[in-house]
């Protein structure tokens, strides 16, 4: 069965509108005019890397589909896919490609991740560089861009480039590496073959692949940093590691990085509804597939958690699993649901222990928006830690304590209401993602 988790925050648009931290780097080269202004409605192309119009939607989908309707506001704003080896009719010829680019990276002496690798066919589109040179800025979807991102800037200087990496993804592959973790293909799992998926994840291989990718995409990320004139990140601390890369090469980095989060905007009576009164019975909830191997580990944690320690709270999973796991009392897998609505029920807390630092835990901000509280640890507030945030749980007897009676925490449940609204009101309002994505797109105004 395929997977898909349920999360909503990229349909949380309203009519469609976007929030962000200040940027970290007021080094920018702005989208200008003759005299010397911004563009008022400049020509923008967007080359994403996968379907944002699936019926599947997870994390990363919702924020760049957040992110497309930001820059309709911004521009004229044209759409491209950039497919990958796995996809369409000649899928053989791709491959081929992405083998000639592997290997002509490693005799130029440099490393090109497999994954990027993958796109090197649709990459070398002339027509995709024709729709380049007409605009007056591009925006790449993700480290995957790394070919097309060379081609573009050897054919013009002066265009304006900017790289959404998202996760700064080698610090994801360093942590699945250091930890003994599986092999993580993310999106491109499902469209990988079976057999090559299965041989990708054996042991040896795996560890291989890994150490490969994670020195790979160090690479790449710096090579990023000084062909791009912007790059973006969700999560501020890993805008400062990446800064730090750039900072280590003097004189060889010219890109603006900041970090700009995603919309999380709160229903003005949802405080209301939600904590008056306070509910007598609570119910644990998680919100995430197994596909993702952050979603496995917290899935596995929980479930042993329950077992271990009898806890008699409901824990409800929400989201569309491959498993098989195991029959534990008091658990229950809810499945997917159409309407995020349905997990986010009034005396529901999401319990979410994460083992995979990266990124923004956009379930969290979900989870916030739908007026619900989090209890997690601290990598799952990272970089959206609201100040005074009471659920901040990193030691597991007082996680398990918790969880066994939830109302007995009433007081600190309660101070979540107040909190989570102003913390969302200041950082991730559609105002203000649009207003960032503005900065990012066409460069500081002034």
């Amino acid at each position: 069965m395929k997977s898909s988790s349920n999360s909503a925050v990229g349909d949380n648009l309203a009519a469609g509108r976007p929030s962000a931290l200040p940027p970290l780097s007021p080094t920018s080269v702005p989208c200008a005019n003759a005299a010397g202004s911004r563009h008022a409605n400049p020509r923008i192309l967007a080359v994403w890397t996968r379907d944002l119009d699936t019926t599947e939607r997870f994390g990363r989908v919702n924020v760049a589909r957040q992110v497309r309707v930001a820059m309709r506001e911004i521009g004229q704003v044209t759409n491209r896919r950039l497919t990958n080896a796995f996809e369409g009719a000649s899928s053989t010829g791709s491959l081929l490609s992405a083998v000639v680019a592997l290997l002509g990276n490693l005799l130029r002496g440099s490393l090109l991740p497999l994954q990027c690798a993958l796109f090197a066919a649709a990459a070398g589109q002339s027509a995709l560089l024709a729709d380049a040179l007409e605009a007056d800025v591009v925006y790449l979807d993700g480290v995957r861009t790394i070919l097309l991102l060379r081609r573009l800037r050897r054919a013009s200087k002066r265009l304006r480039i900017v790289v959404d990496l998202d996760d700064l993804m080698s610090r994801r592959y360093d942590q699945l590496s250091r930890q003994g973790l599986p092999l993580s293909l993310g999106y491109l799992e499902r469209m990988v073959p079976r057999a090559v998926s299965r041989l990708a994840v054996t042991k040896r291989l795996a560890h291989l692949i890994l150490s490969y990718e994670r020195l790979a995409l160090r690479h790449v990320e710096r090579e990023i940093l000084r062909l791009a004139d912007s790059v973006v990140l969700l999560n501020r601390a890993e805008a400062m590691i990446l800064l730090a890369s750039k900072r280590s090469k003097r004189g060889s980095a010219e890109a603006a990085v900041v970090a700009i989060p995603p919309i999380a905007e709160r229903a003005h009576d949802i405080a209301k509804l939600m904590f008056s009164p306070l509910p007598d019975c609570w119910r644990a909830i998680f919100v995430g597939s197994d596909i993702l191997v952050q979603n496995r580990l917290t899935i596995a944690y929980l479930l042993d958690l329950w077992r271990t320690f009898d806890i008699n709270t409901e824990l409800h999973i929400y989201g569309r699993q491959e498993g098989p796991w195991p029959v534990v009392p008091n658990v229950i897998f809810s499945g997917y649901v159409p309407d995020i609505r349905q997990a986010y029920q009034r005396g529901s807390v999401m319990v979410y222990p994460c083992l995979l630092a990266g990124g923004i835990k956009t379930k969290v901000l979900e989870a916030f928006a739908h007026g619900v509280p989090v209890v997690g640890n601290e990598a799952t507030f990272e970089s959206i830690l609201p100040p005074d945030y009471p659920l901040v749980i990193n030691d597991e007897a007082a996680l398990v304590a918790f969880l066994k009676n939830p109302a007995a925490h009433a007081d600190r449940l309660a101070q979540t209401a107040d909190i989570i609204s102003s913390y969302l009101a200041r950082e991730h309002t559609a105002r203000r993602f649009l207003d960032r994505w503005r900065d990012a797109m066409l460069g500081p105004a002034g």
